[in-house]
């Protein structure tokens, strides 16, 4: 069983350059890869003869969100500018923290999580000396939850904070393992 919790600040992701090249404080945030809370448990369990089964369960808090308007308002050539409350929220409300001057922080919405279960199902048979046949199978995202991906930040988007993407759906394989 293991859980971390962590907070990775950052001022510019990699690839990927600073709101403001005079400020790059302003960029102070969390990082693109900080992913707040990992939690992963797992039981295995043999009932009786060869039968054994097993169960992994993981949770992940998202990775942020940064906010941007979607447009260059200080004419630095990047299109990564924050809104700024009183001048980019006349529409729609700024989602994001703001920090002492009224700008969305960087990386400031709280992304989406992932819930996995994982399954295992085994008998093996045991033949003569030390050789066995395992029939197995396994079953990946066992109650097929929907795990979004992060939607985009970009205000300008029409798809701004709606997801897009999904992670894998529920699948399975069935097995046979032979040992001498």
């Amino acid at each position: 069983q293991a859980y971390a919790n962590d907070v990775v600040p950052q001022n510019a992701s990699l690839n990927s350059r600073v709101s403001n090249d005079l400020d790059p404080r302003m960029d102070y945030g969390r990082a693109t890869f900080d992913n707040r809370h990992a939690f992963v448990t797992s039981v295995n369990v043999n009932p009786f003869g060869g039968f054994n089964t097993g169960a992994i369960v993981r949770y992940y808090s998202g990775y942020p969100i940064n906010e941007t308007i979607g447009s260059d308002v200080n004419g630095d050539r990047d299109n990564n500018d924050r809104p700024v409350a009183g001048l980019n929220d006349l529409t729609i409300p700024i989602l994001s923290p703001l920090d002492a001057n009224g700008r969305a922080v960087r990386n400031g919405i709280d992304g989406e999580s992932t819930t996995l279960v994982d399954l295992q199902l085994q008998y093996v048979f045991r033949m003569q000396q030390r050789q066995s046949v395992g029939v197995f199978a396994e079953i990946y995202n066992l109650f097929n939850k929907v795990n979004l991906g992060n939607p985009t930040g970009n205000r300008n988007n029409r798809n701004f904070m709606v997801p897009v993407e999904a992670g894998s759906m529920r699948s399975a394989q069935l097995g046979v393992r032979y040992t001498l």
